[in-house]
């Protein structure tokens, strides 16, 4: 988590700790599967199973976990990108990724229960919507049919220290004429 001001950009950098940890757990699986692969199970009540289910699966998916993971540790992507350019947000798998400012009618915050969101509204939603992902799509629907803007970016998902009044500011530095008022929901 850091945030880089180049050019007055805002720059908010993945977490590193999750991926870190299930790196760990995915070494701990593999040495699981090896070690009941290797050694003599006296305890267990069917060992054949015992080796097959822990060296035969638990060895692979191990080995998954440990390769994604430690990918997502050495690519440490930015999480939330507010530069001239436009919005980028890869805070997660539904995530729509990058939006420039050309794109962009409204940039407003929406101030839940729970959180703030920096919420962004697309010039043309059908054409943004038809880039993104089947699963992606439907979020973006789902915020819609929920009264919200399609593109909903959660600061909390990227870092505790930076909320999205911070993105706020960011997008009014390059971009003052798309910012509107504050919203919240009637409860």
């Amino acid at each position: 988590m850091s945030k880089q001001t180049s050019g007055e950009a805002l720059v908010i950098r993945a977490k590193v700790l999750l991926p870190a940890i299930y790196t760990f757990m995915g070494a701990c699986l593999l040495l699981a599967g090896i070690l009941a692969l290797t050694q003599p199970l006296p305890h267990a009540d069917n060992p054949i199973f015992m080796r097959v289910a822990l060296s035969g699966l638990g060895i692979p998916f191990s080995i998954w976990i440990l390769v994604s993971n430690v990918r997502k540790i050495y690519l440490r992507r930015n999480a939330i990108v507010i530069d001239e350019h436009g919005i980028t947000d890869n805070t997660g798998g539904m995530a729509p990724g990058f939006i420039a400012w050309e794109e962009v009618e409204d940039v407003h915050l929406l101030k839940l229960k729970d959180d703030t969101y920096l919420c962004a509204t697309p010039t043309d939603y059908v054409s943004w919507s038809a880039r993104l992902r089947r699963g992606q799509r439907r979020l973006a629907q789902a915020n819609l049919d929920a009264g919200f803007a399609p593109i909903r970016i959660q600061f909390k998902k990227a870092t505790e220290r930076y909320t999205a009044a911070d993105g706020l500011a960011a997008v009014r530095r390059f971009h003052p004429e798309k910012v509107s008022k504050v919203r919240k929901p009637k409860y």
